[in-house]
């Protein structure tokens, strides 16, 4: 990670280490100190220079022997993680503005770390990647919503800002968490099991595909189990990160759970605090992006109502955010392409939430729920002026629940901050919610421009 170009987290302790001949004396410069530390039996060595504010270049020179390593250019300042699935994965080149996006990208301050594609059976001690200046020539094929994301906050705050892209398509929550923890998560066990016989099946798939080619150069290759391993991208590309102090976590995943979305509350709990512990960070900032809207085939996302849910009362936790993204998806395609929506609100909670400025940050959230004469008044947290309706007139998106549980579509209109809901095959409403399909219609909005989240909320009398 200690690299050319690199950004190292201001304010906590500056961390060196690398490998050298065991027992030997290891000399580290930065900013004109020298430590000395020596290896131990197996070659690794570690030096820790005070924190610092942020600012730079720096030079780090490190001597060992004859043995000379300088790295150039280093800056002190915060470094994000930016990880999960394949909305996270999806690149700048790939959006719907990228011609625009690839031109502006000419941030001498904000630098882009990707980490290679790994899974491992054990935490592995170092990553493979370099520090990059993000320019035009750069940014192409880095995340759209970590970039999105990193110069909104760099140019805001005129902090230097690293982003490690740490991402795999098609990933489960548990493919990103530790050994232990799934361990003493019951609901994982099928996780390695199913792992177990896709990888005992494999040798043979493959080679039946190997056979089939000859014959059939369109021949569709076996998908390899490693996507199906709980833990291996944690052991792979989180774990040898916890050496390198962060500011923290963008998180976009969420997709490949939707399957088993009532045991998600539990695998995406034990991820952020798995995290806080490996990086030694109680309170680290782990700001989530509730799923886009996605229609899809028959079936494929009608678990996301139930996600982005989980998704929204983890974000309510303390040191959580959310950025709600449930107005910029495609119907048919899982990967939205207009990306900037996305990692400019996740700046803005991060702006709030960690770095202490005061701006319009989240959309309309219910605050109070109240009945009265078969009406549900939902009252909001607008988050910026007025309640919006886009379209005008009745609000779609909303509804009631009768006393068996089940939901049916009701009018609803604003009044001042609020929304009252009704409809009158429901006499006694037991709950109410709101945009909750794969791909719902969102109309709901503040003057900030900010959609309200999907919610569903009891009603008590």
């Amino acid at each position: 990670m200690i690299g050319d170009g690199a950004v190292i987290q201001r304010h906590a302790a500056i961390k060196i280490w690398g490998e050298a001949d065991p027992a030997a004396n290891v000399s580290a410069t930065f900013d004109g100190k020298e430590l000395i530390a020596n290896a131990d039996a197996s070659g690794d060595w570690l030096i820790e220079f005070p924190a610092k504010d942020a600012g730079g270049p720096y030079r780090i020179t490190v001597r060992s022997g004859d043995d000379t390593l300088i790295v150039s250019d280093v800056m002190v300042g915060d470094v994000w993680v930016c990880t999960g699935q394949s909305n996270m994965y999806f690149t700048v080149n790939k959006c719907i503005d990228a011609d625009a996006a690839v031109a502006e990208a000419s941030n001498p301050n904000l630098r882009l770390f990707t980490v290679k594609r790994t899974a491992a059976d054990e935490p592995v001690k170092n990553v493979q990647g370099s520090w990059l200046p993000c320019n035009p020539y750069t940014v192409g094929g880095f995340s759209a919503v970590g970039y999105f994301f990193g110069d909104a906050i760099q140019r805001e705050t005129d902090i230097p800002i690293g982003l490690i892209m740490s991402t795999v398509g098609g990933t489960l929550a548990s493919n990103w968490t530790s050994r232990e923890v799934l361990e003493n998560n019951p609901e994982a066990s099928s996780h390695f099991e199913r792992y177990e016989r896709e990888k005992a099946a494999y040798p043979e798939a493959l080679a039946a595909y190997k056979e089939a080619v000859k014959t059939n150069p369109k021949a569709e290759k076996p998908r390899g189990p490693e996507k199906r391993q709980p833990t291996g991208y944690y052991n792979g590309m989180i774990a040898p990160l916890f050496a390198y102090p962060i500011a923290g976590v963008i998180w976009y995943q969420g997709e490949s759970d939707s399957w088993q979305h009532e045991r998600y509350n539990r695998f995406l709990h034990d991820l952020i605090d798995n995290w806080r512990i490996g990086w030694n960070e109680p309170e680290m900032p782990f700001l989530i992006v509730q799923l886009a809207g996605f229609e899809g085939k028959s079936g494929v996302n009608e678990n996301y109502p139930e996600i982005r849910e989980i998704q929204r009362r983890i974000a309510m936790e303390a040191n959580n955010g959310l950025a709600v993204a449930i107005d910029v998806g495609e119907a048919k395609d899982i990967h939205p392409r207009n990306k900037r929506p996305v990692g400019e609100r996740l700046a803005k909670v991060a702006l709030v939430q960690v770095y202490g400025q005061e701006t319009p940050y989240m959309g309309p959230t219910p605050e109070t729920i109240t009945l009265a004469n078969g009406d549900v008044t939902v009252r909001f947290k607008t988050g910026a002026g007025a309640l919006v309706d886009q379209d005008g007139g009745d609000l779609p998106g909303f509804e009631l629940a009768d006393a068996s549980g089940k939901f049916f579509p009701s009018e609803a209109r604003l009044s001042g901050d609020s929304v009252i809901v009704s409809s009158p095959r429901v006499k006694q409403p037991t709950a109410v919610r709101y945009a909750w399909t794969g791909f719902p219609k969102v109309d709901l909005y503040n003057e900030a421009g900010l959609p309200a989240s999907p919610f569903q909320e009891s009603i008590t009398q």
